[in-house]
């Protein structure tokens, strides 16, 4: 999704625009000049040409300075300022947090960074990630997003740089896992940075990054080892060196069977004779009526909250509209997915819908009274993970972060 492991320095072409036009008008008359054709001898073309050439070699030495906009242009270093500016910028596969109130966790609790000065190219400062969030990446948002995010994508600090301020952070007393920084920037130097800011598996130093910011920060006992220069898990390995199980369904045992969210759950009391049963036994009806006692059992335990929030039940009952719009749903419990149709619950279940309001909406309202979203605007719960992990989800597989304490 992103190119994370070069490092950014615009080596501007002003250089090569701002050039000088020495000689550029020839004269009938000798001029007295020092330097470059002191005689009219020299006045020619072809010696104007070769001067030329020398003086704009001369003036185009490398410009070892960033290109910038200017630092008025950026808002000061504050993490209020980034993370409205990250937020602004950076979305969708470019999407740095889950939600602005995890970058302000991220900023104020877990990066470590100074704030820097603003208008600041590179360096693990605030005003760095604000740089390159703000203009640049709504030039080039693949670019300089994964510099304006967590990791600082090895422009916004080194990749080392960054790994062992996150160490020294929230990695201490009996979680410690260097002496000194310059302990941790040794065990760095043997690090691969091979990977991708986010990752959170595999043996590199994007995935030590990874598991010692946010997780740490909440859970240092599990996630600091992870960071370590020798890992016990999840940073280990390559991607090649995971083989997974190819074996028959024959192979396995069911041990509990769910299609749609919560049917199993919260519907059925019957679990082990369920959880035997097939999508067939569903389509025959076996559990029908169970579901229609526990959509009962529900209805007479939550319709007057639902009528005192002006909101109107759908019908109980084997005839009632509960079951007439949610049993093709749920028998048979089944995720289905069309191809010629959008993506999206309940066609397929993508990682961020809200799954668990669409559902309740169905099991509990009248929908030809409200709309199926109803749950999910008021909202019931929140639509992203605010809990301090960065990024909404992993770019690739699992695609969801490893599990962390609250």
């Amino acid at each position: 999704m992103v190119v994370f492991k070069r490092s950014f320095l615009v080596v501007g072409a002003l250089g090569l625009l701002a050039l000088s036009a020495c000689d550029g008008t020839l004269t009938s008359e000798p001029i007295e000049q020092t330097g470059n054709n002191t005689t009219p001898a020299n006045n020619t073309t072809a010696n104007n040409t070769a001067n030329n050439t020398a003086n704009n070699t001369a003036n185009t030495s490398p410009n070892t300075t960033p290109n910038s906009t200017t630092p008025s242009n950026d808002p000061d270093p504050t993490c209020d300022n980034y993370c409205a500016t990250v937020m602004e910028h950076c979305t969708g596969d470019q999407v740095q947090y889950g939600s602005e109130a995890e970058c302000l966790d991220y900023c104020n609790n877990v990066g470590g960074w100074e704030a820097g000065t603003k208008g600041d190219t590179d360096g693990d400062t605030i005003a760095c990630r604000i740089y390159h969030g703000n203009e640049p990446a709504k030039m080039d948002a693949a670019l300089h997003c994964p510099h304006a995010g967590p990791s600082g994508g090895n422009v916004c600090g080194s990749w080392c740089d960054v790994y062992c301020t996150l160490s020294q952070e929230n990695c201490s007393g009996a979680n410690q896992l260097y002496d000194s920084p310059e302990a941790c920037a040794t065990a760095c130097m043997g690090l691969s940075a091979e990977g991708s800011p986010g990752d959170a598996f595999f043996d590199t130093v994007q995935c030590r990054i990874y598991h010692l910011g946010a997780p740490a920060a909440v859970d240092p006992e599990t996630h600091c080892p992870h960071g370590a220069e020798m890992p016990p898990s999840e940073c280990v390995g390559a991607p090649d060196e995971y083989n997974f199980r190819a074996n028959p369904p024959a192979a396995y045992t069911r041990v509990d069977r769910m299609g749609m969210p919560a049917v199993a759950t919260a519907l059925i009391s019957s679990k082990d004779d369920y959880n035997a049963a097939n999508i067939t036994d569903d389509v025959n009806g076996d559990f029908v009526a169970e579901i229609v006692a526990s959509l009962t059992a529900l209805h007479d335990a939550l319709d007057d909250d639902l009528a005192g929030l002006s909101l109107t039940p759908c019908t109980t009952g084997a005839m009632g509209s509960c079951v007439s719009q949610g049993a093709p749903l749920i028998v048979p419990d089944t995720i289905t997915i069309d191809t010629t149709a959008p993506a999206g619950f309940p066609n397929g279940r993508l990682l961020a819908d809200p799954v668990m309001d669409l559902t309740l909406a169905v099991v509990l309202l009248d929908l030809t009274a409200h709309m199926l979203t109803t749950f999910v605007e008021v909202p019931l719960n929140p639509t992203r993970n605010d809990k301090g992990v960065e990024g909404a989800f992993l770019t690739s597989f699992p695609y969801i972060h490893p599990p962390h304490e609250p």
